[in-house]
């Protein structure tokens, strides 16, 4: 009778407990002890950065289709000219674009943890060289004509995520931008990218 009993009792409790001694799957919701950590190359195709990265130059690509094409000229004003033109449909394209749009607070963090891992005197010292050092500029706005363009040491770009043709990173000062040489324009900006103890302005 005693065995009959507990064999009665052990249906009911798999019955009203079904998960009791099995693998319980943890909800979404739930919130753990143990976190979860998620690691993404910024290069990777499939990274935000690179994401963020590619639809913008998509806009640019389908914008440079709407404005008057630039043909192969030694005429200077023109090249300005079109120049130009590509970088104000950018702003009403992008009207409202904000600092942090591409930089986000994860990129920032992962990207100034890769330029402190190889940031010494010698590579302070190749960016400096025709480094403009930092100047005020909106989003979007253009790089300043007669302001020199730092000079990315081979250890930095091999570092970073790649661009798109005609995006670049470059420094201003200690801080990190993305500029658009098609558009001659400054689309982003990571402040103070750079922290090097050793490195003097």
């Amino acid at each position: 009778m005693t065995t009959i009993r507990s064999a009665s009792l052990a249906a009911v409790l798999t019955v009203l407990f079904p998960a009791v001694g099995g693998t319980q799957a943890v909800p979404a919701t739930m919130d753990t002890s143990t976190p979860v950590f998620r690691v993404q190359v910024l290069g990777d195709a499939n990274s935000p950065f690179t994401t963020r990265i590619e639809t913008y130059f998509e806009l640019r690509a389908r914008l440079q289709r709407t404005v008057p094409a630039v043909t192969v000229t030694d005429d200077v004003g023109q090249i300005r000219r079109g120049t130009r033109s590509l970088a104000n449909a950018i702003r009403v394209a992008r009207h409202g674009a904000m600092q942090g749009e591409f930089f986000t607070v994860a990129t920032s963090a992962e990207l100034k943890r890769t330029l402190a891992l190889i940031m010494d005197a010698d590579v302070w010292a190749a960016i400096m060289d025709d480094n403009p050092g930092a100047f005020s500029h909106d989003i979007d706005g253009s790089y300043p004509e007669g302001k020199t363009r730092s000079t990315m040491p081979g250890i930095v770009l091999a570092s970073l995520p790649r661009l798109p043709d005609d995006i670049e990173f470059r420094f201003l000062g200690r801080h990190l931008i993305l500029y658009d040489t098609r558009a001659n324009t400054i689309i982003d900006q990571l402040p103070n990218a750079i922290a090097c103890e050793a490195c003097e302005e």
